[in-house]
């Protein structure tokens, strides 16, 4: 699984606590090797084609690219990404690759 999470201004995640529930690798500005959560500040310009999925954390405008979930900044981020990425792991085993998140 490899995500994008950009967090708008203001928003966090509790990085340990996804890393434990979900057992992968969560890097700040930059990419886990191989597969992992990607974490990017909004305003940052992450590799866009590096993602299966994208979520947005709280309010960022993304220009021309689209995020498959969005969460308000008044939600629990964490354990709406946790939810998220532990159903679609479920659905979507890594050998048939990525898609996109519905919320």
């Amino acid at each position: 699984m490899r995500t994008l999470v950009i967090l708008g201004p203001g928003s966090e995640i509790a990085d340990q606590t996804i890393k434990d529930a979900l057992k992968e690798d969560i890097t700040h500005n930059s990419y886990p090797k191989g597969e992992g959560i990607a974490v990017f500040d909004c305003g940052k310009e992450p590799d866009w084609s590096w993602a299966d999925s994208t979520i947005v954390v709280g309010k960022c405008e993304l220009g021309r690219h689209h995020a498959d979930l969005v969460i308000g900044e008044t939600d629990d981020a964490t354990s709406r990404i946790i939810e998220t990425l532990s159903v679609l792991a479920e659905s979507n085993p890594a050998e048939q690759g990525g898609s996109a998140i519905a919320e």
